[in-house]
């Protein structure tokens, strides 16, 4: 039994793959030859060789190819690890006994889509002479397999270095007449959306039409749409140090005097434990008792000179005193009348 491939054959963004490295091995839209795959995927020198194909192809799919290749045995090649199969391939190389076509021969289109990381393959794709029939291809198949709709495609098209956009970047490699022509194609179908609006002019017309820059905006933004380019991790920002006041530019912080400790009138005298100076509180202010029912002391009223008052709890006719009551001083009897 086959082993399972590593990317599933149903993904519409393998598809894609696959549809664009088969297209990559034909004539017409050869963005890379043989060479550079393989300098890509096995770079290799005369001293070393570094794998980045064979490893990902498990050793059921490969032994096959590399036996094809006449450079080992069927059995052998079937119990090789990955770093006996990297050594046997750079050694064949080295000898000549296979080369470049041979290699992209044996490791067929379907082969590579279904092994390697479809990132590595897309840079390998992206890093060629992408345009014209290449590019178009692109947008075609991704349009076909559903990667983007209208809408999408008119939002991620840009042109002149971003100056234009949407149905303007399309505008601008059209003339005068194909745009009264799609004005009026529009305003006849009566659909403005944008697959209303594709549609007036065609979507082979469409990609013949604008501009490859602006194509290859638009599969360069599909790219990273569907995760063929892995996205960077943002890194936070690293905290900058607290400021002060009076260290910000164009903040003017006028200098107090500073206070001085122990005001007049009290006495520093050195505290019980520690021999660390205490003020020493006036007579003249009632001393404070230790914590109560409520959490306070009250003010002993011949401590400031005040008569000695019973409290009234108002009118209320329950006995309950509550915090709603308070303590009313009465108030001093006039002096008699003179005579």
């Amino acid at each position: 039994m086959d082993p399972k491939p590593r990317n599933n054959r149903q993904d519409p963004v393998t598809k894609f793959c696959l549809a664009m490295e088969e297209l990559r091995r034909t004539e017409t839209a050869r963005v890379r030859d043989a060479k550079e795959l393989v300098d890509t995927f096995f770079p290799h020198d005369a001293a070393k060789a570094t794998d980045r194909l064979f490893l990902h192809i498990p050793r059921e799919v490969r032994a096959p190819i590399v036996a094809g290749w006449g450079i080992r045995g069927a059995k052998a090649a079937l119990r090789d690890d990955d770093e006996r199969i990297r050594t046997v391939v750079h050694d064949a190389i080295l000898a000549g006994d296979i080369d470049v076509d041979a290699i992209e021969q044996g490791v067929t289109a379907a082969v590579l889509i279904d092994w390697v990381p479809l990132s590595d393959w897309w840079a390998f794709w992206r890093a060629g002479k992408v345009n014209g029939a290449p590019v178009q291809k692109a947008l075609a198949t991704a349009r076909e397999l559903g990667l983007f709709d209208d809408k999408w495609f008119l939002e991620n098209l840009e042109g002149r270095g971003g100056r234009l956009k949407g149905t303007d970047t399309i505008c601008d490699t059209l003339s005068k007449d194909q745009i009264v022509s799609w004005v009026r194609s529009i305003h006849a179908s009566g659909n403005g959306t944008p697959a209303g609006i594709v549609a007036a002019l065609g979507w082979d017309t469409v990609l013949a039409k604008t501009a490859q820059e602006a194509l290859l905006f638009a599969t360069d933004a599909l790219a990273k749409k569907v995760g063929l380019v892995p996205t960077q991790p943002v890194e936070p920002a690293p905290a900058e140090p607290a400021v002060r006041g009076s260290e910000v530019p164009g903040i003017a912080i006028p200098d107090f005097p500073m206070e001085e400790k122990g005001a007049e009138g009290e006495q520093i005298v050195a505290g019980p434990n520690d021999g660390s100076l205490q003020p020493v509180a006036d007579s003249a202010w009632p001393e404070l008792a230790g914590p109560g029912d409520m959490g306070y002391a009250m003010v002993q009223p011949t401590a400031m000179g005040l008569p000695n008052v019973k409290p009234s709890y108002g009118l209320d006719d329950d006995e309950e005193v509550t915090s709603e009551h308070h303590i009313v001083a009465k108030p001093p009897a006039p002096p008699p009348p003179k005579r």
